[in-house]
């Protein structure tokens, strides 16, 4: 997954984390339940990266404060990632 961990830090709200992608540095800030969630959800992509040969799918959406991160699988083992900032969240 092209999803590196460059920082993370407590602030008045929660975590701020930020990432290295390949489009470059992505920040997310939430709730620590919101970042825990996506170490999760990322490890389980992760997992079932391994089991993907052909198909490009989107497995998880994970909310993060004010953001959406787009989990996905593409062929032979890969990982996707996709941020967007600013998302509309309907519970």
């Amino acid at each position: 997954m092209s999803l590196e961990l460059l920082e993370a830090h407590e602030t008045d709200e929660g975590l701020a984390v930020t990432f290295a992608t390949e489009r470059g540095i992505e920040r997310l800030e939430g709730s620590p339940d919101e970042v825990a969630h996506l170490a999760r959800a990322m490890q389980q992509v992760a997992a079932l990266g391994q089991l993907n040969d052909y198909e490009h799918v989107w497995v998880e959406e994970v909310a993060v404060g004010r953001s959406m991160v787009k989990l996905g699988l593409s062929p032979g083992g890969q990982a996707r990632v996709l941020i967007l900032h600013d998302a509309v969240h309907i519970d």
